[in-house]
């Protein structure tokens, strides 16, 4: 089975709100056997709309990240964000091996 990985490319807008969301969800991610690898940080743009967060999560699996995803846990999280709250991206890439 190979590893997958979150990879979110975010804007935080209202960094107050985006707190109460990460004060979620990084605790559940956590718990449910998910490694954060980058969350915050330097970021150096080289191409494209400069966001201010890029966030790294390694998974066990595909399915597991997009389950940890549907999660009753996690959506406690989300309710936190919305469009005043932050723009954001996030993907789930498979890893190579």
């Amino acid at each position: 089975m190979k590893k997958a990985y979150w990879v979110g490319i975010v804007d935080v807008k209202n960094h107050d709100e985006y707190a109460k969301y990460a004060e979620i969800a990084g605790p559940a991610l956590v718990k449910a056997g998910a490694k954060i690898l980058s969350r915050g940080g330097k970021i150096i743009n080289l191409e494209g709309k400069k966001m201010n967060r890029l966030v790294v999560i390694e998974f066990p699996s595909m399915n597991e990240a997009e389950k940890f995803y549907q999660s009753d846990e996690y959506k406690k999280g989300l309710k936190f964000l919305n469009s005043d709250v932050s723009d954001r991206f996030l993907n789930i890439a498979e890893a190579v091996n």
